[in-house]
């Protein structure tokens, strides 16, 4: 069974780094202030001078390049009524542009607790604008000839940060989570039934291959039955990708392989295909997720035409963490049914509550059901939101931070009623992402970078060749040296992709390292703020109401409900919260709340299992009731602490003011109610 052993045990790691000292904890917390423009622009200087010193070195660039050929626009063309008159059209289009962005959402504020969004570090807008002014798309290296390497780079980078192999992963940048996961289930889908398409592509060129079976022994290919086909480890299948194409001829094998895979035929060939080489084919294959999986999931399920019947969601426990016992439970019935599994997404950093699976007790599910019950799959980690955190473990020296070492740096008061973070549990489930067989990461959440930037990266690079397609006029050139890696439209979703979020990430992860002295810091210190506003929210009088807080944080998202004595049923719980998150949200035109906040539904059956205990603490409702309230469900007032100043001793105390903000409002909207 999967480790039940809870978070709160020793940690008997060897520390990969020493605790760092009362000076170095001194010279991040200065660095952070040079990190950001401010909340009230108190860099500006700074970034002025950095935005200045890239366009002036842009245009420098622009008349150097072949200064023979004169100028287009001339001095004299400045003196014209025409251009006159299209210089005053733009200033005043964009002043009221300008004006028009005024009515946009302070991010940058310490009143800001809304969705997962802060202001961009300094370097990753100057990296931005910088090349922006070069336009280049990273679909291929002719178009992008400095951005596409960066952004391989960054990709490493992220690949170093999660653990993965040097050299043997691969990863890029995407225009955000949902492409990234996407592409995630797109690749995991080729690679579990490409044992299939090889099968047939083998019979058909005469060859006799061998493959590593899900129990770890070998066979032949041809005497595999079809649900041994789908059940090849992803590691295994790619081993017989390559001794596919060492077997025969690589024209031919590619017209083998066509012919036989599920991406040339499509569903209904493919499917009648199997019907008549088989006789008895396997029910559709489905996809597992943690109930807490984002809504993107649905989507991409669907696009893909795997259809969203085919999503099984895995039950969370009480800490809203993927149920490994669960997760057993549930693969030992779809394989009772001779239901393959086409892959197991688990989710690092839920966008409702922050949690993080124990993604190394699902390791062990995993290993367990390729031991007993000869059935494997693709494992995704959904870290868009909490990859970054992964940085907290890494030490500057490149080993591994044990959970006491990261809590002595982070210097949180001991609190007896709040178990202390990180706990060893939660630094095994970071170090377990290496696992993993593919991850999805946003640098624009917890990295702090500009839309668009998300990220895939996968743990086996020969995997991008299952969805690699040539156009013509990408292939690389032969014999000058270039890489088919510079070539990104070969292996990617999307077409067009800007160059500037590479350059953007690259900067920023220059300037605040994937470690303890950068990224690491800067999520310890938004843990920081969640764990003081927690215990703020849970220490302060809410007379006449009564406030339930969620269990603690994962990471930075601090969840809570109100209640009011005279209540009875759920419905009167929903609707004081929903209206406590209308007066604190920007969801009516011409709000201006004091703080800004945002809200969740838990629903049926995402959360089955893990509302009773908050029924419980909250004294109104029932399962029962919860149920048949179907989409209302049970509504979540949420606080995304991304301020990494929040539990400054030394600045506005914002901490106070949102409480405060929370119960006038909740007042407000009691005394709107007619109560």
């Amino acid at each position: 069974m999967p480790d039940s052993t809870p978070d709160s045990t020793p940690d008997s790691r060897s520390p990969g780094s020493t605790g760092a000292g009362s000076d170095r904890s001194r010279n991040r917390s200065d660095a952070l202030r040079a990190w950001f423009l401010g909340p009230r622009g108190e860099n500006a200087e700074l970034l002025e001078r950095l935005l200045t010193e890239a366009l002036r070195d842009h245009v420098f660039w622009r008349r150097n390049h072949h200064p023979e050929d004169g100028f287009t626009i001339r001095e004299t063309d400045k003196r014209r009524p025409g251009y006159d008159n299209a210089v005053a059209t733009l200033t005043q289009e964009l002043m009221g542009l300008l004006a028009e962005l005024k009515r946009g959402v302070p991010f940058f504020s310490g009143r800001y607790k809304g969705h997962m969004a802060f202001e961009q570090t300094i370097a990753s807008q100057v990296g931005y604008f910088a090349a922006m002014l070069y336009n280049p798309n990273n679909v291929a290296i002719e178009a992008s000839p400095v951005t596409t390497r960066l952004e391989l780079e960054v990709a490493a980078q992220l690949a170093r940060m999660v653990g993965y192999e040097r050299g043997a992963s691969w990863g890029h940048l995407t225009s955000g989570g949902t492409v990234a996961n996407f592409e995630a289930l797109w690749v995991a889908r080729n690679v579990i039934y490409f044992p299939l398409a090889a099968r047939g592509a083998a019979d058909e060129l005469a060859l006799d291959l061998e493959v590593e079976r899900a129990d770890g022994s070998r066979a032949p290919l041809r005497s595999l039955e079809l649900r041994e086909l789908v059940n090849v480890h992803p590691e295994a299948a790619m081993d017989l990708w390559e001794a596919l194409w060492t077997g025969a001829p690589r024209a031919e094998v590619h017209t083998a392989l066509q012919e036989h895979s599920l991406q040339h035929l499509g569903y209904q060939e493919y499917v009648a295909r199997l019907d008549r080489a088989f006789g008895d084919p396997l029910p559709p294959s489905v996809v597992l997720v943690a109930a807490t999986a984002h809504y993107s999931w649905e989507k991409i399920v669907r696009a893909l035409g795997i259809g969203s019947n085919q999503l099984v969601f895995i039950p969370v426990d009480d800490r809203y963490r993927l149920d490994p016992d669960a997760l057993w439970e549930t693969i030992q019935e779809l394989t009772a049914r001779n239901v393959p599994i086409l892959a197991c997404i688990s989710v690092c950093g839920t966008t409702e509550e922050s949690a993080v699976d124990r993604l190394d007790r699902v390791l062990e599910v995993r290993e367990r059901a390729r031991r007993e019950l000869g059935v494997t799959f693709h494992l995704h980690s959904d870290a868009c939101y909490g990859g970054y955190a992964a940085s907290v473990i890494r030490g500057a020296d490149g080993g591994l931070r044990s959970a006491e070492e990261i809590r002595d740096s982070i210097g949180l008061d001991p609190d007896p009623d709040i178990e202390a973070w990180p706990t060893p549990g939660w630094v095994k489930s970071m170090e377990a992402l290496s696992g993993a067989d593919s991850i999805t990461i946003d640098p624009h959440k917890l990295g702090y970078i500009p839309y668009p930037a998300g990220a895939i990266l996968f743990r086996d690079k020969r995997a991008r060749e299952l969805v690699a397609v040539d156009p013509p006029y990408l292939l690389p050139t032969q014999g000058l040296g270039s890489s088919e890696d510079l070539f990104l439209g070969r292996f990617i979703f999307e077409g067009s992709k800007p160059g500037a979020a590479a350059a953007s990430v690259w900067l920023s992860h220059k300037v605040l390292p994937l470690d303890e002295r950068g990224y690491g810091h800067l999520v310890e210190r938004t843990v920081a703020g969640a764990r003081q506003l927690y215990r703020a929210l849970r220490d302060t009088s809410m007379d006449p109401f009564r406030l339930v807080l969620l269990p603690e944080p994962d990471i930075n998202i601090v969840c809570f409900l109100l209640t009011h004595p005279a209540f009875r049923t759920i419905e009167e719980v929903n609707r004081l919260n929903e209206g406590i998150y209308a007066r604190m949200s920007l969801s009516e035109p011409g709000a201006q709340p004091d703080y800004i906040i945002t809200r969740t539904r838990f629903q049926t059956p995402m959360y089955d299992g893990a509302v009773e205990p908050v029924l419980e603490r909250l004294g109104v409702g029932s399962v029962e009731e919860w149920e048949r309230s179907g989409p209302e469900g049970l509504v979540i007032l949420r606080a995304t602490v991304m301020d990494p100043f929040l539990a400054d001793e030394d600045g506005p105390d914002h901490t106070s003011g949102f409480v405060a903000s929370v119960l006038e409002e909740a007042r407000r909207t009691l005394a709107g109610s007619g109560r």
